[in-house]
């Protein structure tokens, strides 16, 4: 089980890393020498059910299109299968047992370590986050304030969802925010922390919201065999 959980976990994280180079207004002159940078994470997806690698039962057309038009991997692993202990790995550049106790669950962040987000805010990024970003855990300074490791939190729209267990965060609009709070036009790093396809399960949504049916389904994960 540890071995699935790190190849799927890794591959997804690594997977949806996007960079964003062209991003200007006709009527602004931006910054163009430092890219601006969109990172995308889906919190227990699995690779075998992307169309890139093959899944013609669940349509993933936009993570398609970033695969194809950037690097696709197919040989990526994580040091660490758990939410918390992974994110602090990205977030850091740092092996977990170099993390301390940020390579725990529920962990205490060490104030000793800083993210690459809090070094691109103080070298003049517009940094923020939707949603999900480092948890589950706490991160304070050790003056006791509150510590955003991923920057700014965007979580004020909310949307209707299509099923009772999925999030209400309205994902665009909070990036919309996120660019519209950029005032001096800097570049930006922004974190977008789906929290799909981790939640409980709705049963039924699928054949009901989705239009799916039960025979499309061929093929069982591989992974079953290993269990």
């Amino acid at each position: 089980m540890e071995k699935i959980q790190n190849t799927v976990q890794a591959i997804v994280f690594m997977l949806t890393i996007t960079l964003l180079i062209s991003c200007k207004n006709e009527n602004t002159a931006i910054e163009t020498s430092r890219p601006n940078i969109l990172i995308a994470i889906m919190d227990d997806a699995t690779y075998e059910h992307m169309g890139i690698y093959g899944c013609d039962w669940i349509k993933t057309p936009n993570f398609d299109r970033v695969a194809k038009e950037g690097l696709l991997f197919s040989r990526t692993y994580t040091p660490n299968a758990k939410c918390a202990p992974s994110r602090s790995i990205i977030l850091t550049g740092r092996n977990s047992w170099q993390l301390e106790e940020a390579a725990n669950h529920w962990a205490y962040f060490p104030t000793k370590f800083k993210t690459y987000a809090e070094v691109l805010g103080d070298n003049g990024y517009h940094v923020g986050y939707t949603d999900k970003g480092w948890a589950p855990g706490v991160a304070k300074f050790d003056n006791g304030s509150e510590r955003f490791l991923v920057g700014k939190p965007y979580n004020e729209k909310r949307t209707d969802p299509p099923g009772d267990f999925i999030s209400t965060n309205d994902y665009a609009a909070n990036f919309s925010d996120f660019l519209n709070d950029n005032k001096v036009n800097s570049p930006f790093c922004f974190w977008f922390g789906s929290r799909e396809p981790h939640r409980a399960y709705d049963k039924g949504i699928g054949i009901q919201q989705g239009g799916k049916k039960l025979e499309e389904i061929t093929d069982i994960d591989s992974f079953m065999d290993s269990l």
